[in-house]
């Protein structure tokens, strides 16, 4: 038994183990999971979305009936004439009621029905299902920027560090050279000029690397404010396999045709003109009658404890078509006409500003995806002559063939290279990140 228990221990552990190693790591897809789940831009659109479901909901009880029902139970009193009899009828006086409470219990039902609305009914219906699905377009433009936002600060983040581990390499190379001058130095080989060059190139790469470091603390930053939440201490990011896949499968105008067919701004701006048509539409409305149906059916009781000759037991019902029109409202449907019309054009003018934001959009992503393409291709070309020019120069300066000088300068370029290289491949995979969100889905 005991040892079923430890064993059961140690499997837990283990687990919990495991689960904090993996909490340790997170991948670009994880990153945008989990901003989606705590951005606060994607919650304010998701709640906005919700609510245009909920005015959805609300415009589907205009087509159904209204049923009430009423009811109470307490004491009734009405105080009763007194009504005196002349002489001729014998005098005498009596009441027209029972001078006492009676105990009082009523209910009524009550349907109603409308049955035309000049339209009003099915366009504040069609209305709710545009705007619910205007919304739910909404919704995705803003998760279609959060994902972006997270890409850009991912390799935003991942810049920052192999910045700061190309500026660690560094700083162990120049030590390296450091101590070489040092040895030169000592023996009569070396003059104290090239040994203080070598410290002050030591001293400026130790300045870089402090800025290295406070702006890889700054990308994390930014990095968990656009996430939402702040990261557990440790969390690492996970690197992803570079993709060579470019857009030279698709032509400019071919992205543009895309985006016109995903972009949900574009969308968005399709459904707020249907909206803005019905809108105008449902204002003419106001000239039509309003017919409904009515029914209800009511029952009110009284008992006198003392006066039972006065109880009753009453029931009453009524079933009408009611009619109303409005003959003159002062102005009132012109306006909202003239009104209605106004907002449809206004937003029909706003359609070519927004067919040509997209248009540019999409071209600028386009090319800038073909110029971060081809700035990798040169990076890496830069960076491995850098890498070979500085593994020759330093077996050269070590020989005493080459001076000290040329060696400084080719860990300088070979350090540069190196960012470049590392820069142009992040900058490459956010402009791919770009180009996708430019046409609204995913082709690369």
């Amino acid at each position: 038994m005991r040892s079923r228990i430890l064993l059961l221990s140690f499997a837990v552990l283990l687990l919990a183990c495991v689960m904090a190693g993996a909490a340790e790591k997170l991948t670009l897809s994880e990153s945008v999971s989990l901003a989606l789940q705590n951005n606060r831009s994607v919650m304010d659109a998701q709640e906005k979305a919700n609510a245009a479901d909920a005015k959805l909901g609300q415009s589907y009880s205009n087509f159904l009936p209204k049923l009430t029902i009423s009811g109470g139970e307490g004491l009734y009193y009405s105080q009763p004439a007194s009504i005196v009899l002349p002489a001729q009828l014998g005098g005498g006086s009596f009441l027209t009621g029972p001078d006492e409470a009676g105990n009082s219990s009523s209910y009524t039902f009550n349907l109603q029905q409308t049955l035309f609305a000049g339209g009003k009914v099915i366009t504040a219906w069609q209305i709710a299902d545009v705007s619910s699905r205007a919304q739910k377009e909404d919704l995705r433009r803003v998760k279609n920027e959060t994902e972006l936002s997270v890409t850009s600060s991912f390799y935003g983040l991942l810049k920052a560090q192999k910045g700061l581990e190309v500026i660690n390499s560094s700083i162990s190379n120049m030590q390296r050279n450091v101590d070489q001058a040092q040895v030169f130095y000592d023996s009569g080989i070396g003059s104290n000029l090239d040994l203080l060059r070598a410290k002050t190139q030591l001293a400026n790469l130790e300045i870089s690397r402090i800025q290295m470091d406070n702006g890889l603390s700054l990308a994390r930053l930014a990095f968990e404010n656009t996430l939402g939440v702040k990261l557990p201490a440790g969390t690492d990011i996970v690197e992803p396999e570079t993709n060579d896949q470019n857009s030279t499968s698709y032509r400019q105008d071919e992205l543009v045709a895309l985006a016109y067919q995903n972009r949900p701004e574009w969308r968005a701006y399709s459904m707020a003109m249907d909206i803005a048509g019905k809108a105008l539409n449902l204002t003419y409305s106001g000239f039509l009658p309003n017919i409904a149906y009515n029914y209800s059916y009511g029952r009110n009781k009284i008992e006198y404890p003392n006066t039972a000759a006065s109880n009753s037991d009453l029931s009453n019902w009524k079933s009408m078509l009611v009619a109303s029109w409005t003959l003159f409202d002062g102005f009132l449907t012109v306006n909202q006409i003239k009104e209605a019309r106004a907002n449809y054009n206004s937003a029909a003018a706003q359609q070519q500003n927004i067919k040509d934001g997209i248009e540019l959009d999409v071209n600028s992503a386009y090319l800038n995806l073909k110029a971060a393409k081809e700035q990798v291709d040169a990076s890496a070309t830069t960076a491995d002559l850098a890498k070979r020019t500085l593994d020759l120069t330093e077996v050269s300066y070590k020989s005493q063939i080459a001076s000290e000088q040329n060696y400084l300068d080719a860990q300088t370029a070979n350090q540069a290279a190196q960012l470049n290289l590392f820069s142009s491949k992040y900058d490459y995979e956010i402009a791919k990140a770009k180009l996708n969100k430019a046409v609204g889905t995913k082709i690369i």
